[in-house]
């Protein structure tokens, strides 16, 4: 069956506008964040209320039917199906004894606890892709990190680094991408003080 599947049309050939631009631009912000992916023509999901986007996260060098260490896609309309309010959403499900084995096979250490999150909050789309591209270096210099969820107002973004308790804000806008610099905010005290990205991660991971 699979030389006739390879032959098979692919879903992909025929989305719509919107879905063709929203899956764009997903592999946009999987590349910008550094992050490789297969596309999987094939795969399917169980669950019948998923739209757009499905995916499966497999570890590096898995193979065999339990490789898949966590797995689920976009369900925008599940919300208002069971009667609430428009609610877009993503999800997925993942077993707890399968990630510890896979981090054991790997070597990676139990975190030692809860650290200080640093929010990277932007003004404007390219500022958006840069964010991103911020937090995912953040993430890989083992520092917690949150990219603001859209380009809301500058307000409202510190409101939500206030909410996830951020010690830090790391601020982009278009001044800043011409500077090459990002402003760091204390969030303690609010000062703050504009820095290159590199000197930006040294002085949250000196706290």
């Amino acid at each position: 069956c699979i030389p006739l599947a390879e032959q098979a049309p692919k879903s992909s050939d025929s989305l719509c506008s919107e879905c063709k631009e929203h899956f764009d631009l997903l592999k946009k912000y999987l590349d910008i964040m550094g992050l490789d992916f297969e596309l999987d023509h094939r795969l399917v999901r169980g669950l019948d209320y998923y739209s757009k986007t499905v995916f499966e996260v497999q570890p590096p060098g898995a193979e065999g039917a339990q490789s898949t260490i966590g797995g689920g896609g976009r369900y925008d309309n599940l919300i208002e199906e069971l009667g609430g309010k428009p609610t877009p959403a993503v999800g997925f499900g993942t077993g707890l004894e399968r990630l510890i084995l896979n981090l054991k096979g790997q070597g990676v250490p139990a975190p030692e606890g809860a650290k200080p999150i640093t929010f990277v909050a932007f003004l404007g789309g390219e500022a958006g892709e840069k964010a991103l591209e911020y937090t995912a270096t953040l993430r890989r210099e083992g520092l917690e990190a949150v990219a603001a969820s859209d380009s809301r107002s500058l307000k409202a973004q510190m409101r939500q680094a206030d909410a996830l308790g951020a010690g830090y804000t790391v601020i982009i806008g278009e001044d800043e991408l011409r500077e090459g610099v990002v402003m760091l905010r204390d969030m303690s005290g609010g000062e703050q003080q504009k820095l290159s990205f590199d000197e930006a991660v040294e002085k949250i991971r000196g706290r």
